[in-house]
């Protein structure tokens, strides 16, 4: 059996029963994970009942002390805010154990909120102070000895943000009415926290906080004005400013009068009857405040906003929708609408595309009348919208509705050509109609029997008349 020697070894009994130490039964002693403590004399004892044999053997634990790569930097630099990495890659035997040495005396062994102490040794620090600057060391620590490196952090100070904008110089505008309460807001972040202040049109500097009579700038930054005038319209400039920089947001103000809804100049929907290949345009004045957006929906169900423009449509500041060589597809309803912060409206336009007038009946040749009858003289017609008819005539005529004319008890002066005139918004056609009048000498219509029968020699008792119809 072999022990360590009991002047060597304070605790003998304790060795023999630690689970690092196993005999085997040929005699082996296997020892895991020797350490420096291991170090000694161990005696080997072999007995039986003839006598016993011992075997003395000295152990020495060779260590190797910690050693720090010292090939990485030893400097950072970090904006305030940010998370600072310092590196602290150690080897030796055994295992070295790692602590760092804050600025600040205080000693990190294990991770806390703020400080992350890595496997490796590295050292993080989240949410960088100004204070957090300063020497850093690291320690790793074996029982072959120690080794150090030392870090200097250097923290930056953090420009300030406003509102979240990334930016040093914002410019926005915002609308209010008169005699309202307005507030603007001006939220500033930074390490250090930014200093806030106000410039007044009247290039007065007001810094947060601030209370007066109409004006408070408040603790976080936001300005508020109460009882708007129109005076009040112009620009206010929030400057935030830390060690590290300064940000600005210029206020464009605008004071409206009362609020109005959208109201369209002509409430009423409307039909538009447009000429082929022609520009068109549709109109939608509106009025309301602040002025509102205006909108057009196509036929097809796109929509248009103010300032579009396509080769087919234009989208103006004032509403209209100009619709460039018109055709028979743009035909449709369109809907204009629109919109500010107190409300919405809509219109229909009905939008119908023109057909010039087509003249259907054309005459092939002269038309022939009788004089003293009636004649018609035919001029159908079609086209969208409904043509007009007309006549280049006078005295006795009558114009039928279907554009027929009619010519009663014609004479001889009646011949000649009649033009026809179909019109409507998107133009016009016509057709000359050469008209003839056949004059002829009296001739009766009715003629009598050829002869009438009487009793020759008989007087009659009373006078018979004859009638002879010619």
């Amino acid at each position: 059996m072999l022990l360590p020697l009991a002047s060597l070894e304070p605790d003998a009994s304790k060795s023999t029963h630690d689970r690092r130490f196993e005999v085997f039964t040929n005699g082996t002693l296997s020892i895991v994970e020797v350490s420096i403590q291991d170090s000694g004399q161990y005696l080997c004892v072999a007995a039986n009942r003839h006598g016993s044999a011992r075997l003395l053997i000295h152990i020495t634990v060779i260590t190797t002390a910690p050693q720090i790569k010292h090939s990485y930097k030893t400097y950072v630099k970090v904006k305030a805010g940010d998370t600072a990495l310092l590196d602290c890659e150690v080897v030796g035997e055994p295992k070295p154990k790692i602590f760092w040495l804050l600025p600040s005396s205080d000693m990190i062994s294990f991770s806390t909120d703020r400080y992350l102490l890595h496997v490796n040794g590295s050292l993080s620090v989240s949410q960088v102070k100004l204070l957090d600057a300063g020497e850093y060391m690291c320690v790793a620590r074996n029982p072959g000895g120690d080794d150090t490196k030392l870090y200097k952090l250097d923290v930056v100070s953090k420009p300030p943000i406003i509102n979240g904008l990334y930016t040093n110089k914002t410019i926005m505008k915002v609308t209010a009415v008169r005699h309202s309460k307005k507030q603007i807001e001006c939220r500033a972040e930074g390490t250090p926290p930014p200093q806030i202040m106000w410039i007044m049109p009247d290039n007065i500097f007001l810094t947060a906080p601030y209370y007066g009579s109409r004006i408070t700038v408040h603790k976080n930054g936001t300005l508020e004005i109460r009882n708007l005038r129109p005076s009040d319209t112009a620009d206010f400039i929030c400057v935030a400013r830390n060690d590290g920089g300064e940000s600005m947001l210029v206020v464009q103000l605008e004071v409206l009068e009362m609020l109005r809804r959208p109201m369209f100049k002509n409430p009423f929907n409307e039909k538009v009857i447009a000429k082929p290949g022609k520009t068109t345009i549709l109109n939608c004045s509106v009025d309301g405040n602040p002025p509102p957006e205006i909108i057009w929906m196509l036929p097809n169900g796109t929509w248009f906003s103010s300032g579009i423009k396509t080769a087919q449509f234009l989208t103006g500041s004032n509403g209209a929708l100009t619709i460039y060589d018109t055709a028979r597809d743009d035909a449709g309803k369109y809907r204009c609408a629109a919109r500010n912060k107190v409300g919405y409206i809509e219109k229909l336009i009905i939008l119908e595309v023109g057909q010039k007038p087509r003249i259907l009946i054309h005459p092939k040749g002269p038309v022939k009348g009788i004089s003293g009858e009636s004649l018609s003289l035919h001029c159908l017609s079609e086209g969208s919208p409904k043509p007009n008819t007309a006549w280049t005539i006078n005295r006795k005529y009558v114009l039928l509705e279907n554009g027929t004319l009619v010519i009663r008890e014609a004479t001889i002066h009646d011949r000649g050509n009649y033009v026809c005139k179909a019109h409507n918004s998107a133009g016009d056609s016509s057709v000359s109609v050469p008209v003839l009048i056949v004059a002829y000498p009296p001739r009766i219509t009715n003629r009598p029997p050829q002869s009438v029968r009487t009793v020759p020699g008989v007087v009659p008792s009373a006078w018979i008349a004859f009638i002879l119809v010619c």
